[in-house]
C-alpha cells in the first residue's frame, strides 16, 4: 500500500553528513545506530566547547566513578528500530546484534566505551519531546546527591518515515502541501504563537551539555556558560489524551497566601548574617575539638602519639563537611519545605534575584494551538503568581520556527539559544509571528518578538519544554558572572589561568582538526589504567590518571 506525502519539510542535517568525516572508524558506523554518531560527534564538542580536548583528563582531577551519564531519547535507535521490524522480514542482510543499537541505553554505552571509559552513574532518560529537560534534571540531582561531580546529559532522536506518517496522522505537524499552495516558502511553514498555527516542522539532531558541581568547574577551570539554577519536571492532570499539554508545571511557583512582609528568608544579607553567625560557632567547636586533643596529646607517654594526628585530621572532615551543610542550608536549599516560598522563588532568591530579573523565556512553542495557549497561560500565571511587576513583560522565544521540532533534543537547542542570550544580551525574533494570535492578548507579561532586539544584559532565562505522556520540565538559567562574582579575587585569578590554558587547548584542537592533524572524533584503544590497575581504581578513591601526551 502507497502512501501520498504530505510532509515534505523537515529541519534536516544537511545532506552528505557523513560520520567517517570526523574520524568515526568504518567498524563502528557498521554496527551502530546513526543517531549514536549524532552523540559520538556531539559529545565531543560538548567535551571541546567545556575545554576538555581529552575525556581522560578528566580523571586528573576526578575519580571514574564521579563522571556519569544521562543522555536520553525519545525514540532510541530509529533506522536500527525499522531493521528489527521491517528490513528483517524482507530478507535484507542486517547484523544479527541489530536489536542492541534499538535501545535508548546502547547511545551511552557507545558514547563511555568510545570516549569515556568512566564507572560513574548512568542514567537512561526516556521522555519524548521533554527528554533533555528530564535528563538535566536527573543529572543535577546525581551531582547534588553527591554520586558524581560531572555529567554528561542531553538527548538524541532521528527522523524516519514512521515518525513523519504518524506525526501527521495526529495532526501534530504541518502540511506542507497546503502551505505551499498558500504561498509559503519552506522557512515560513512554522509560526509558533500567531494565528495560523498549524502544527510544528519535524526535525532531528542531538544536543549534549557538560554539567559540573560549581567547585568542581572552578577546579578544573571549565567554561562556566551559565547557572542551572533549578530544574523540575511535573505530570498533569486526569485526561485521556497523551500529547495534550497541561499546566502542572505551574506547581514549580507553588507558594502559599503572600505575606507581607515576605518571608525573611528570601533577604540575601539575612541569610548571610545567619551563615555567619553558625559558622562562627563551628569554628568555636572546632578550636574546642582541637585544644581538647592537645590536652591529651600533652598527658600521653608517648613521643609521637599518631592517634592524635589521625583524631585532629577527623576534627577537620567534620568541620569541612559541617561547614559545607551550613553553606547549603542557608544557600541553596533554605526555601525547600517552605510553603512560603516556591522553588522557582526559592531558586532566583538563591542568586539574590526575584521574578522581576527573568529577561527572557524560552518556548516548547510547536506552533499547535493547544501547546501555545496553554504555554502562555502557564507562563502569565507564574510570573503573575510571583509578583512580577505590571507591565513588566518578558519577551520570548519560539526558536523551532527555525530549528524544527526534533523531539527530544528540543530542549537542549533552547539552552543553547538561552546561553548565546545570556552571554551577548541578544533576544532573538520569530521571524514568522507577524500576526500573533489574538487569544494571546490575556496574557500581560508575555511579549511575542518578530524582531530581534538588544539588551543591556540578561540576568536569567526560564525555559519550559512539554513532552508527550504528561512531561513537563522546566529550567532557570543564571548568567555565570553570580557564580564568578562570589569568588575571592586570588579565587577568581586562579580560574581565569586555568580557564585561559584550556581555552587554547581547544582551539588548537579545532585548528589541528581543520588541518587534517588528527580526526575530530578520537575513538579510545584502551581505558585510563591498564588491566593490572583496573580493580585498584575502582576500590581506590584517590585514585588520579596521570595525563601524558603519548598515552
Amino acid at each position: 500500500m502507497a502512501l501520498q506525502a504530505n510532509r515534505l519539510v523537515a529541519a534536516l542535517i544537511p545532506t552528505g553528513w557523513d560520520p567517517r568525516r570526523y574520524g568515526i572508524p568504518d567498524d563502528v558506523i557498521n554496527q551502530v545506530d546513526t543517531v549514536t554518531c549524532f552523540a559520538l560527534v556531539a559529545t565531543v564538542e560538548m567535551l571541546i566547547r567545556s575545554g576538555i580536548t581529552d575525556p581522560y583528563k578528566l580523571y586528573q582531577y576526578f575519580h571514574i566513578s564521579k563522571v556519569g551519564n544521562t543522555t536520553g531519547s525519545g525514540m532510541g535507535g530509529s533506522q536500527s528500530i525499522q531493521d528489527v521490524f521491517k528490513n528483517r522480514f524482507l530478507d535484507k542482510g542486517l547484523k544479527n546484534d541489530v536489536l542492541q543499537e534499538t535501545f535508548i541505553s546502547t547511545v551511552q554505552a557507545w558514547v563511555n566505551m568510545l570516549l569515556m571509559s568512566s564507572s560513574g552513574p548512568i542514567k537512561p532518560i526516556v521522555g519524548a519531546c521533554a527528554t533533555t529537560v528530564l535528563s538535566i534534571d536527573a543529572a543535577i540531582e546525581t551531582i547534588q546527591a553527591g554520586k558524581a561531580k560531572v555529567m554528561i546529559a542531553g538527548s538524541v532522536d532521528d527522523f524516519t518515515e514512521e515518525t513523519t506518517v504518524e506525526f501527521a496522522n495526529m495532526g501534530a505537524t504541518s502540511n506542507s502541501v497546503e502551505e505551499f499552495a498558500w504561498g509559503h516558502m519552506p522557512s515560513e511553514m512554522c509560526y509558533p504563537c500567531t494565528s495560523m498555527c498549524n502544527g510544528f516542522m519535524e526535525g532531528h539532531g542531538t544536543g549534549i551539555v557538560t554539567l559540573m558541581l560549581a567547585l568542581a568547574a572552578i577546579e578544573f577551570g571549565a567554561p562556566i556558560y551559565g547557572i542551572i539554577a533549578m530544574s523540575g519536571t511535573a505530570t498533569d492532570k486526569q485526561g485521556q489524551s497523551v500529547p495534550v499539554p497541561g499546566k502542572g508545571v505551574l506547581t514549580s511557583a507553588r507558594e502559599s497566601s503572600k505575606s507581607n512582609p515576605p518571608p525573611r528568608l528570601l533577604n540575601f544579607d539575612y541569610r548571610r548574617r545567619q551563615l555567619q553567625r553558625q559558622l562562627s560557632a563551628l569554628e568555636g567547636w572546632k578550636q574546642e575539638e582541637l585544644a581538647d586533643l592537645a590536652d591529651q596529646a600533652g598527658r600521653s607517654t608517648e613521643t609521637v602519639d599518631i592517634s592524635m594526628l589521625r583524631y585532629a585530621g577527623g576534627v577537620e572532615k567534620s568541620y569541612q563537611r559541617q561547614r559545607h551543610s551550613l553553606q547549603d542550608a542557608w544557600s541553596n536549599e533554605f526555601w525547600k519545605d517552605d510553603l512560603e516560598i516556591s522553588p522557582l522563588h526559592g531558586s532566583l532568591a538563591v542568586w539574590g534575584l526575584t521574578a522581576d530579573d527573568i529577561g527572557v523565556a524560552s518556548f516548547h512553542g510547536t506552533s499547535t494551538v493547544a501547546n501555545d495557549q496553554n504555554e502562555s497561560d502557564v507562563l502569565n500565571t507564574q510570573l503573575k503568581h510571583l509578583g512580577r511587576t505590571p507591565g513588566h513583560v518578558v519577551p520570548v522565544v519560539c526558536q523551532k520556527w527555525l530549528t524544527g521540532h526534533p523531539k527530544g533534543p528540543a530542549a537542549s537547542f533552547m539552552l543553547n539559544g538561552v546561553i548565546q542570550s545570556l552571554r551577548t544580551g541578544l533576544i532573538p525574533g520569530n521571524h514568522n509571528a507577524d500576526n500573533i494570535g489574538k487569544e494571546l492578548e490575556a496574557n500581560d507579561y508575555a511579549l511575542y518578538l518578530s524582531k530581534s532586539i538588544q539588551t543591556t544584559g540578561i540576568k536569567a532565562g526560564l525555559i519550559k519544554s512539554f513532552g508527550f505522556g504528561q512531561v513537563g520540565g522546566e529550567l532557570l538559567v543564571v548568567h555565570s558572572d553570580y557564580l564568578l562574582a562570589a569568588l575571592t579575587k586570588e579565587q577568581l585569578d586562579k580560574y581565569n589561568n586555568k580557564l585561559q590554558k584550556h581555552s587554547i587547548k581547544s582551539e588548537r584542537y579545532w585548528q589541528d582538526t581543520l588541518v587534517g592533524n588528527h580526526p575530530f572524533v578520537q575513538v579510545k584503544s584502551h581505558p585510563s589504567f591498564t588491566a593490572e590497575q583496573e580493580k585498584n581504581v575502582y576500590l581506590n578513591p584517590l585514585a588520579r590518571a596521570k595525563y601524558g601526551s603519548a598515552s
